[in-house]
């Protein structure tokens, strides 16, 4: 009677364990998808669940036994392990638009699925097979985790990816290594699968999914969030960055690009003549003039930042550029300008720009800047519009004397 009930608890905890895994696993895949139905610019969360789908369907093939190899090997279920790896470390570039080191990743893998082969086939080993597929997986959650936090500027997101990516990590190494000391038994009267490092992987499997699973989750939460505060940061009309979001973002940039000696500047534009335009042809048609110039801007400004700080009012952030940069990117900028072509204008009336550029040598806020910007375009205005001008340049002579000097074009 105890042997019998001793039997169906084991039976029964083999089962739960069966299920659990597979089950945990494909709750995140389908969770991961969802997400992904709703927020369809994040690219990398078909990916991401792609990787717990396979998690869950290696769960699948090892416990009841799909594509087994002779010697109770389940070359099917290590192979989606892989694959589990590889899609998640992946998925952490392509939240970044970057793409991932594909190239790198199959060298890995490759490098460890002939070693693997060897102990499979020529000379059967579990040891060995355990330490190349664990090299495998610190291979790519290293070479992810190394790319992760190589990243300038991390947010609080990037950094919860890098931990479960450095965790995966640990682990890849940690459980060989138990192996290897005598800590972990691989070897049990009643096969590998009644063994202590087996009944490791089954008991701490589910923990180590939902912890990896929720970094990632909250890591992408906080990308939502981001993403909403973005939007309400967004002018409308063009797509730039509204004031509110320019000042909120600007101050950041301009604290870190002194921090790191790079050279700040501003670029403020203003359309010539708007209200004429409005008077004249409706305000239909000065929305488009307004977003004709919010794209010339933002394809030819070459900016940090690009922003619409107010109705007819535009301003660029840049950093690591000097003057005469400054001065050609002006000037693109009106000769792109005088190309397009805005519908319910006649094709000869001119959309112009005067524009005020300042370089900044004296650690100005970013609301410093865009002062002296401004005072260089309302000289702009003053001297004839359509043209721009920087402001005036300090130089300290020897003899204390100031020279100034102002450029215009």
């Amino acid at each position: 009677m105890q042997d019998t009930f001793g039997t169906s608890t084991m039976v029964h905890g083999q089962l739960f364990f069966a299920l659990v895994n597979p089950i945990i696993a494909l709750l995140f895949s389908l969770g991961f998808a969802l997400i992904w139905l709703r927020w369809r610019d994040y690219k990398h969360l078909p990916v991401l669940s792609a990787a717990f789908l396979c998690l869950g369907l290696g769960f699948i093939f090892y416990d009841f036994r799909i594509l087994v190899w002779p010697g109770d090997i389940n070359v099917g279920a290590n192979i989606l392990y892989v694959a589990t790896i590889t899609l998640a470390c992946s998925s952490t570039f392509l939240r970044k638009n970057q793409p991932p080191p594909t190239l790198l990743f199959l060298a890995v893998i490759a490098s460890g699925a002939l070693p693997f082969a060897w102990y499979l086939l020529v000379e059967p080993s579990i040891l060995a097979r355990i330490v190349i597929t664990s090299a495998i997986f610190a291979g790519v959650t290293s070479i992810t985790f190394v790319g992760l936090v190589r990243q300038r500027d991390r947010t609080v997101a990037d950094n919860l990816f890098a931990s479960a990516v450095g965790l995966a990590f640990f682990v890849a190494i940690f459980r060989p290594g138990l192996v290897l000391t005598g800590a972990l038994d691989i070897e049990s009267s009643a096969g590998f699968t009644a063994s202590d490092y087996w009944t490791s992987i089954r008991a701490f499997t589910p923990i180590m999914s939902i912890i990896v699973a929720t970094l990632f989750t909250v890591a992408i939460g906080l990308d939502v969030i981001g993403h909403l505060k973005g939007q309400a940061d967004r002018d409308y009309l063009t797509g730039l960055l509204n004031r509110r979001g320019f000042e909120t973002t600007g101050d950041e940039a301009v604290t870190r690009d002194f921090a790191n000696s790079r050279q700040p500047a501003m670029l403020v534009a203003d359309i010539d003549d708007f209200k004429k335009v409005n008077d004249t042809f409706g305000h239909k048609v000065g929305d488009a003039v307004i977003v004709a110039v919010g794209r010339t801007l933002a394809r030819h400004g070459e900016a940090v930042l690009a922003a619409r700080t107010g109705g007819e009012e535009f301003a660029l952030y840049y950093n690591d550029i000097d003057r005469a940069e400054l001065q050609e990117i002006a000037r693109r900028i009106r000769a792109a300008l005088a190309q397009v072509t805005i519908a319910g204008l006649p094709s000869n009336y001119p959309v112009t720009l005067s524009i005020g550029l300042h370089l900044s040598y004296s650690h100005e806020s970013l609301t410093g800047m865009m002062t002296l910007a401004d005072q260089a375009l309302y000289r702009a205005k003053s001297e004839g519009k359509d043209r721009a001008v920087m402001t005036p340049v300090r130089l300290h002579l020897a003899t204390g004397s100031r020279l100034q000097s102002q450029d215009r074009l």
